[in-house]
């Protein structure tokens, strides 16, 4: 076993109050390197550590992380099998994955398994701090170099038809918005609303269209159409196409 010294960290304060993690990862090294980032980060305490899924799974049930750090290859059940078995079990539970795997599919795998958030460990020194916060507050996390290989992944499966059936114009833009990695607050600032106004958009979203999660959402939302693909190219302008990208428009 490798519980590791629990409590260890960058202590909470009272207006925000530290994030307990738990990190699964069946490489010392690697769970050392992780741990010792994780240690540098403000509101952050290292509750555990595990090295097999049976432990982390009781880790979890004993310790109550807000977020689980799990390693897609372990000997055993892997970081995938784990992690589907513990947001069934504990569906407030937050997972970031983090492997030296390609991001793609396994970024995709990883989301579709129950995990909020993909970091390829080449990327943790640099990353892991934000990926972290996004991933507590219960939004998606993707690294900018996996990002835009997702996002070209699912709009190439984009379905055809009717989309958004029943859906306010307001909530078109939350969606539309979510959809291009929009945390809340970054989209109640480009709306002119509160963080709060947009919960209440989402959670709506989320029951009219009969969706679990942001993740389910924002893949609707490209599949459908509703957001924009985010390589279709602007109209040319003097004779000259431009690049294609989302647009920047609120």
């Amino acid at each position: 076993m490798n519980s590791g010294d629990a409590g260890k960290g960058q202590p909470g304060t009272a207006a925000e109050p530290a994030r307990r993690v738990l990190v699964v990862d069946d490489d010392p090294l690697s769970r050392s390197a992780l741990r010792s980032l994780l240690d540098t980060i403000p509101n952050v305490i290292v509750v555990g550590e595990s090295s097999q899924a049976s432990e982390a799974a009781q880790r979890v049930d004993s310790l109550q992380p807000d977020v689980v750090l799990i390693d897609i290859q372990m000997a055993g059940p892997n970081g995938l099998e784990l992690t589907r078995s513990l947001v069934q079990r504990h569906p407030d539970l937050k997972v970031l994955m983090v492997s030296v795997l390609p991001e793609d599919p396994f970024a995709v795998e990883a989301l579709k398994a129950g995990a909020l958030g993909y970091l390829h460990k080449r990327d943790a020194g640099t990353h892991l701090e934000q990926a972290l916060a996004r991933v507590a507050l219960g939004e998606v996390y993707l690294a900018p170099s996996v990002a835009p290989k997702l996002v070209r992944r699912l709009v190439h499966e984009r379905v055809q038809g009717p989309s958004g059936q029943g859906l306010t114009p307001r909530e078109r833009e939350v969606l539309k918005l979510l959809a291009a990695g929009r945390s809340n607050k970054e989209i109640a600032t480009a709306l002119n609303v509160t963080p709060r106004t947009v919960k209440a958009h989402v959670s709506r979203i989320l029951h009219k269209l009969h969706l679990d999660d942001r993740f389910q959402a924002a893949l609707y939302a490209l599949r459908s159409g509703i957001a924009p693909d985010p390589d279709a190219a602007a109209p040319p302008t003097e004779g000259v196409a431009s690049r294609g990208g989302r647009s920047t428009e609120p």
